[in-house]
């Protein structure tokens, strides 16, 4: 699917003009996730590349293959015409502000039936500065049909049977009623008679109710109508729509009120249950949309961050260093002769290796601000804030000590046995004139020094080598 809509008369976003768009196949876990109580589909859109991508969701919400609408035409054939200019102009608008949306809009299904689509989207800045548009799309059809049919029963109710009315002394009292509006509030007419309106109302409506009936006798209304509720005679609350007009006498002296009187609890109940629907399906998209915002920060093999949560943390450690004045320590650790212990071992055996790497580096990393991520391939990165050379060495070794213990086979390995790695540290004290850059460029430099001298060590920004215990 592609938004891409002509425009009409106003500045479209880049990508609401592409004639068609990749789909992307979904990792099963987020579709699953995302669609476990809602029939939800998740896109994201990259402005610098006009890429817009979608999960299966989509195909299972509009019931049409991917490849059916997968471009411009398709995808705006399905909205509704009436629906098309306010959708541009949320997405026009949160792209030029920065923000987000969130609108409801209808799109065409298989058998020509309108679906009703709960969007939400939001503009999400890279520290690359990339600007992407990220969004979920929520099913509501079978939700909005059951409100509607519950509205049309209701109001068919209503039509077709006399609604209450009355007459009412400018005391209060009940002069006459009508069959309906004895029903309503479960008295017998004889015994309603006897009462003024006040018996029956709740405590909480009836100084409002008061005010009016003051404002009618002023003259300053000639009707007002009140949402209110009566106790019946059984107990329970009856939730009624009162309008109120007043009959004056021939000399314009005010002679009793024309109360009609509406049973409105059921439509209550369903507003109650659908502003509670509302509330939970709301939370339900904020929760599938961290869930995957996180998951698209986290490596699927080892479970620890991904080069894009690195990233996006080292920039704002740095940040926070030059603020701060406090030092910044990098370490990259490399899993020697990972390529042969691939080719020999076999992919399970290299993956598990990857993953008990992983596992040692989130050991280390104890402080809520470190950070132990996958970069890349055989390659992973420890972020110190906060933490000086010699501590950062000493989490350095510390790595080594529990690579070691690990005891994982590496028969591709020509230096040991078992699994090694070998480490490049570097730390700053940044200012504003440096970039995080040079302290990753240090760290590398001292990295392939630790591989060049021997491998399964650590070499330290400043010159000096550690070899592993025992060499």
């Amino acid at each position: 699917m592609a938004i891409t809509l002509e425009p009409r008369g106003a500045l479209q976003p880049a990508f609401l003009n592409r004639q068609s768009m990749p789909m992307f196949a979904p990792d099963p876990q987020l579709v699953a996730l995302a669609q476990e109580n809602t029939r939800t589909a998740t896109w994201e859109w990259t402005e610098a590349t006009d890429e817009l991508r979608w999960t299966s969701g989509q195909s299972e919400i509009y019931s049409r293959p991917a490849d059916e609408i997968n471009c411009t035409n398709a995808w705006e054939s399905l909205i509704h015409p009436d629906d098309l200019d306010r959708l541009r102009s949320a997405v026009e608008n949160a792209l030029r502000t920065g923000t987000g949306y969130r609108e409801r809009f209808r799109v065409a299904g298989r058998d020509g039936a309108n679906l009703w689509i709960l969007g939400y989207a939001r503009v999400v800045r890279d520290p690359d500065h990339s600007i992407r548009l990220v969004g979920v799309n929520l099913d509501m059809t079978d939700w909005v049909d059951a409100l509607i049919a519950s509205e049309t029963r209701f109001t068919a109710t209503f039509e077709q049977a006399a609604v209450g009315i009355a007459h009412v002394a400018l005391d209060g009292t009940w002069l006459n009623v009508n069959r309906r509006c004895a029903e309503i509030v479960g008295y017998p007419k004889e015994e309603l008679l006897g009462l003024k309106f006040g018996d029956i109302t709740h405590p909480d409506d009836l100084d409002a109710d008061w005010a009016l009936v003051r404002e009618l006798l002023e003259g300053e209304r000639d009707t007002y109508s009140l949402e209110k509720r009566y106790f019946t005679k059984d107990g329970p609350l009856v939730w009624v729509n009162l309008t109120v007009s007043l009959v004056r006498k021939p000399d314009g002296a005010p002679d009793y009120f024309i109360s009609v009187i509406e049973d409105i609890t059921l439509r209550k109940r369903i507003e109650s249950e659908r502003d509670e629907l509302i509330v939970q399906l709301e939370q339900r998209v904020r929760e599938r949309t961290a869930e995957l915002e996180r998951l698209s920060l986290t490596d699927p093999l080892t479970g620890i961050a991904n080069r894009r949560s690195f990233d996006q943390c080292l920039q704002a450690e740095w940040d926070r260093a030059v603020r701060s004045r406090q030092s910044l320590s990098l370490i990259l650790v490399d899993i020697d002769f990972f390529k042969n212990m691939n080719d020999s071992a076999g992919h399970s055996a290299a993956d598990d290796g990857l993953r008990a790497v992983a596992a040692c580096l989130s050991q280390v990393a104890q402080r809520s601000a470190d950070l132990a991520a996958r970069y890349g391939g055989d390659e992973f990165v420890l972020l110190l804030p906060d933490t000086s050379a010699e501590g950062a060495l000493r989490i350095a070794n510390r790595v080594q000590e529990l690579v070691e213990k690990l005891g994982v086979r590496n028969p591709g390995s020509s230096i040991d046995s078992a699994m090694t790695v070998s480490q490049g540290l570097a730390t700053a004290s940044p200012d504003s004139k440096g970039t995080w850059s040079s302290l990753f460029l240090e760290a590398d430099r001292a990295l392939y020094r630790a591989k060049q001298t021997g491998r399964a060590r650590i070499a330290v920004a400043d010159a000096r080598t550690v070899e592993r215990p025992g060499q």
